[in-house]
């Protein structure tokens, strides 16, 4: 039995010298459950949709939808800074994004809305005219290229340090 129990005491007293509390331990970092760049695109990209959507109702005639729209796509807006972590000194970075991202998806969005087809250019607004100007026979490849780069500085330039 006194054997025994001194096997027993020698494995407890290896266990414990080798659960040692070293200085050096360091708390475990957290991952954020969502990353920031989908959050960006995320944020953006619905605002810019409820914009596109409600600016295709009020014209239809459905003024109801249309502000509630509208309103919710600058309540997206002003709830962004609770969802993302802005980094002030990637403003440009931001800007960008949200700019590529509307260049390549609000005129489709507000074309799908009001039944028009989706290369469809108005002429009322600055944009329209400018873009009849280019004489495009369609606009598909020029919006691509904003839509990869509204998603891709996202992915690529607003890593949180």
């Amino acid at each position: 039995m006194k054997k025994i129990l001194l096997i027993l005491f020698v494995f407890i007293t290896l266990n414990s010298y080798s659960q040692e509390y070293f200085d050096t331990y360091k708390e475990p970092v957290k991952k954020e459950r969502i990353p920031q760049s989908v959050k960006v695109i995320a944020v953006y990209a619905s605002s810019i949709v409820l914009d596109a959507v409600g600016d295709g109702l009020n014209d239809s005639g459905d003024k109801g939808w249309g502000h509630f729209c509208n309103a919710a796509s600058v309540g997206v807006l002003l709830a962004s800074p609770f969802i993302i972590d802005y980094e002030k000194s990637k403003w440009g970075w931001y800007l960008t994004s949200y700019v590529g991202l509307r260049i390549a998806m609000f005129d489709y969005t507000y074309n799908a809305t009001r039944g028009l087809p989706l290369n469809y250019i108005g002429g009322t607004s600055t944009w329209d005219k400018t873009l009849k100007k280019l004489n495009p026979p369609n606009t598909y490849l020029g919006r691509s290229v904003f839509l990869t780069v509204g998603i891709a500085i996202p992915i690529n330039e607003l890593k949180k340090r």
